[in-house]
């Protein structure tokens, strides 16, 4: 069984984990726990072509001169977490298999898409920066290369898993230029900007003003809520901008998105959201800068408003059986709301 024929076999079994030490059992972590892929020893060549796989020559260097490194690659549209380690007869190297909450079957909101699919203005999305927010993103992406036809650019400096390619064509870059001239020619005739893995404020700063240019920017960041969200964009802006900054945002922002890991009842991680579209009325919210306005939103808007609540979000994981009460008033911020939905519907 070749290395591929290994990480295929463990993608296939759904493993957390995969565990590779020359002169040992290649072995996976599955829910059960560690179980061996055969019973032969891995090898010395499957050492190295492990590396080559996934090392590039400056991880092989420092693998080299200090005995250790860690990153991320892409396998098979998955990213993949790694870490080497190597010191006298010891070589071993265990992959996180799952970085991304891959195996989870993630159910975006349905105007998450159609939003999106105008490519139209600023989207921004946000997590805790736990599983599946990657994954959610790359979803949402291949949705609209199933059905529009443009040119992407996905920026990101970590793997991210590539898109299958159907109508849409997608470029991916870390973001790093050495000359503004080549990032120039790299932009030219792109219709969608892509933002993943970045803190920085100039990252942000960026986005924003593509997007003010009339191309649809999508910027992923991690923040435990929407209103936090917008309250971290509003600061940066007004900080930087007087009165003029949030206005900016209000001006271009089509849509914000919140997406949290909940414990599910088969035992996987399922995700609730939050959705903000800007509509008119959160359009003068955001320019004014109250925040306290789109939290009310944000727990007291009614069904089919065009704003999703987390505590709606919940009510429906409830309705489909895939969270349990107890998880659900956990997750929720404002569980006196969720006990008033639960009631509307007889739960």
């Amino acid at each position: 069984m070749s290395l591929t024929d290994l990480l295929l076999q463990a993608k296939a079994k759904k493993a957390e984990e995969f565990l590779f030490v020359v002169g040992s059992e290649p072995r996976i972590r599955v829910s059960s726990g560690w179980v061996s892929l055969r019973s032969s020893p891995a090898l010395m060549t499957e050492w190295n072509l492990l590396q080559q796989s996934f090392l590039s020559s400056q991880q092989k260097a420092m693998l080299e001169t200090t005995g250790a490194v860690q990153g991320e690659a892409a396998f098979e549209t998955v990213r993949i977490g790694f870490s080497f380690f190597q010191q006298d007869s010891t070589m071993k190297a265990l992959l996180d298999m799952d970085l991304d909450g891959g195996k989870q079957e993630i159910h975006l909101p349905p105007s998450v898409s159609e939003t999106c699919a105008r490519m139209k203005g600023l989207v921004l999305t946000s997590g805790p920066g736990e599983a599946g927010q990657v994954w959610a993103l790359h979803r949402l992406l291949q949705k609209l290369s199933e059905e529009k036809s443009f040119t992407g650019v996905v920026f990101s400096p970590k793997a991210f898993p590539q898109v299958r390619e159907q109508k849409a064509c997608f470029i991916y870059h870390n973001g790093q230029f050495s000359r503004a001239e080549d990032k120039h020619s790299l932009l030219a005739g792109v219709d969608m900007l892509v933002y993943d893995g970045f803190e920085d404020d100039a990252t942000f700063e960026e986005a924003l003003a593509y997007a003010e240019r009339g191309m649809f920017v999508i910027y992923s960041m991690k923040a435990p809520s929407v209103t936090n969200a917008l309250r971290r964009c509003l600061s940066l802006l007004t900080e930087k901008y007087g009165r003029h900054g949030a206005p900016r945002l209000a001006e271009v922002l089509s849509m914000a998105v919140g997406q949290y890991p909940v414990a599910g009842l088969s035992g996987e991680k399922v995700f609730a959201h939050e959705v903000l579209l800007a509509k008119p009325e959160v359009r003068d919210l955001i320019a004014e800068e109250n925040l306290k306005g789109v939290e009310q939103l944000l727990i007291n808007s009614a069904e089919n408003s065009g704003i999703l609540t987390l505590n709606q979000s919940l009510l429906q994981h409830l309705i489909r059986r895939r969270v349990d009460l107890k998880t659900a008033f956990e997750a929720s911020r404002h569980p006196d709301n969720l006990d008033q939905l639960l009631k509307k519907v007889g739960i």
